[in-house]
């Protein structure tokens, strides 16, 4: 009995098995068969519409069969559309497989940039049929004959205008939509303007938001037309919005406030939800080399202090252009390093998209500063009043800078190896100081003012002294070991012009505690954004020959400090987020950076001191590779040096 029950259960399997056998082989393991396509007899490729950049495609279309046919266009003014593997490595693709269904057996063609013959080609492909060529035509485009719009003013402001897609467009951001959006236009003279087909009989064109409008423009002297869109629709980036009013007032000082107020609206697609503040700035420009360029930064405070998005409430922020750093993220990576490094403070920065009355501004990153206080570098403040010993020993923060870069007022004081009053070929002063940022001047005491340049001198003669290395007598006695290398190892990894002890370089003294170095500060000529002082090449040691570290790293115990902590960080994944910090960043910034582009258009541009020829950099993309690409050099020529 049991035996039959065995042998019916191994029929049983045996049948299921050549079952399922059967059901594999013919759907999953079946060998597929390419089938070769030749076009109907009767098939042809029209080119219709002829314009100076483009013109229309129409095709006898393959369908009606069980295929599912996808088409894809080529044309290219210089050839190389011989075949598809050809036409896309010589990016001549310019619609790329598409199905029939979508496209009604016709295609628009623009942006085209040359007058000339252009070769077309129309590639087809389908389930088992290899990509074969389709059909081939030829157009040749006219010159642009005077057919141009030169111009366009949406509700009085000028549009942007992208040239690849010859279209002028205005954005409007939440909590920012006017009532109707009216366009005038220039065009050259002796030329027709149509809307949809029909003669525009004026200047005016009113728009109706968020529908393209498209546009021709027609010079009957030379017979020349060419298509253009006017365009006006909301644009959400996924940032903040941050609106400022100043009444059309010019910020046009560093030094010189301007009233006015701000309104910060939060982003529908990556909402906040926290920080969104309405009500009355002060507002100045900021900045010393940036402060010069087209797109300037600015500094503000608000009466009371006040939460800005996730950030720890305070009455001054910052808002910092970026205008020659256009990965546009320079700053905001050493900050977050910083942050992630455990320094005790490193600036939180924002990226916001900027309207100041009325005009879209770019990019900005909206922060905090470098300053003591409450959620910021949250030390004990030091007031003129305070006379007990204990209290005198802090809290201080310096910065080391340029003497030229006085404004007046500032306490500063000098040391033996941080000396002003040296001058340059043409009779500047081009000297180095201590600046005391905080306590501010109504704050600091005589007695304040005296320990910190007391104490300051101090750690410069015990690092310059005999038995600088001693534990007790040395260095070490003075200064916070750990903070010191942190700042080191951010602002050489980056190769921080700056950074070499003579600007932006902020120390800080708690009370009752040694000097510390920090916060990190102005990265955006870092990470190969400078043509001087060797800081475009990704290799060779540069904070490290500075005055003071160098002399610290004479030090076996300090260099092995270093040596340990870059190793530890190696270890635990450190460097590994902090390359995907910057393409995520890159993701989060893509379509808020294409409209700062438009707005700036200083891509494939060299602006100073941008360094290993910005001119080749035509695109976001290409700055965010080459600022991965010189930072991963970066860190294998460090790695390599720091463990030999």
């Amino acid at each position: 009995m049991k035996t039959k029950v065995k042998a019916k259960i191994f029929l049983i399997l045996i049948i299921t098995s050549a079952v399922l056998y059967s059901c594999f082989a013919e759907e999953d393991y079946a060998p597929v068969m390419m089938v070769d396509f030749s076009p109907p007899e009767k098939a042809e490729l029209k080119v219709r519409d002829i314009r100076v950049r483009g013109f229309t495609l129409e095709w006898t279309s393959a369908r009606g069969n069980e295929y599912g046919y996808e088409y894809a266009v080529a044309a290219s003014y210089d050839g190389n559309v011989e075949n598809y593997e050809t036409a896309l490595a010589h990016d001549n693709i310019i619609m790329d497989f598409t199905p029939d269904y979508m496209l009604s057996n016709t295609y628009r063609v623009t942006g085209l940039t040359h007058t000339g013959e252009y070769k077309i080609k129309l590639f087809v492909r389908a389930k088992n049929i290899e990509v074969s060529e389709y059909l081939t035509a030829s157009a040749v485009l006219p010159s642009d004959g005077g057919a141009r719009i030169l111009n366009v003013l949406i509700n009085g402001k000028e549009a942007v205008y992208d040239s690849a897609s010859d279209t002028f467009s205005h954005y409007y951001f939440p909590g920012f939509k006017e009532d109707e959006y009216t366009a005038t236009y220039r065009t050259d003279p002796g030329c027709t303007v149509y809307i949809n087909g029909e003669s525009a009989s004026n200047q005016v064109i009113r728009l109706t938001p968020d529908e393209p409008l498209e546009v021709t423009v027609f010079n009957e002297a030379t017979g020349a037309a060419r298509d253009y869109i006017i365009y006006t629709g909301s644009r959400d980036n996924g940032l903040p919005i941050v609106m400022i009013d100043t009444g059309g007032r010019r910020i046009e000082s560093r030094s010189r406030i301007v009233q006015g107020s701000m309104k910060i609206i939060d982003s529908a697609i990556n909402p906040l939800g926290v920080g969104l503040y309405n009500g009355p700035i002060e507002i100045r420009g900021r900045g010393n080399s940036s402060w010069g360029m087209p797109k300037q930064g600015w500094s503000f405070s608000i009466p009371e202090r006040t939460q800005f998005l996730d950030m720890a409430p305070s009455r001054t922020w910052l808002l910092i252009a970026n205008y020659a750093d256009k990965s546009l993220m320079r700053n905001y990576t050493a900050y977050e390093f910083s942050r992630e490094l455990g320094a005790a403070f490193a600036p939180k920065m924002r990226f916001v998209d900027l309207i100041l009355n009325g005009e879209y501004y770019g990019t900005y990153n909206l922060g905090e500063r470098a300053r003591i206080g409450e959620g910021r570098l949250d030390l004990p403040v030091l007031r003129a009043d305070m006379r007990n010993p204990y209290e005198l020993t802090g809290s201080y923060l310096l910065e080391v800078s340029h003497r030229w870069r006085l404004r007046g007022g500032e306490n500063t004081f000098h040391s033996p190896h941080v000396r002003p009053d040296q001058f340059n070929m043409w009779g500047l002063v081009e000297g180095d100081t201590v600046i005391i940022r905080q306590p501010n001047p109504d704050n600091l005491s005589r007695s304040a003012f005296e320990y910190i340049r007391d104490y300051f001198n101090d750690v410069d003669d015990a690092l310059f002294g005999d038995n600088f290395k001693d534990p007790e007598k040395g260095y070490r006695a003075y200064i916070d070991t750990a903070s010191w290398v942190d700042w080191y190892l951010i602002n050489e990894f980056y190769k921080q012009v700056d950074g070499d002890f003579r600007l932006s370089t902020y120390l800080y003294k708690p009370r009752g505690e040694k000097l510390h170095m920090g916060p990190v500060w102005d990265f955006d000529l870092g990470a190969g954004n400078a043509d001087y002082r060797s800081c475009d090449d990704p290799e060779g040691w540069y904070v490290r020959t500075s005055i003071w570290h160098s002399r610290l790293f004479e030090d076996e115990a300090f260099a092995l400090e270093f040596k340990d902590r870059w190793n530890y960080l190696k270890a635990n994944g450190y460097f590994d987020r902090f390359f995907k910090r910057i393409d995520d960043t890159a993701d989060m910034l893509r379509q808020s950076a294409e409209m700062n582009f438009k707005r700036w258009p200083n891509l494939g541009m060299y602006v100073w001191p941008n360094a290993n020829n910005p001119r080749d950099r035509t695109t976001y993309q290409d700055e965010i590779d080459y600022l991965k690409d010189w930072m991963k050099r970066r860190f294998e020529w460090m790695d390599r040096e720091i463990n030999k």
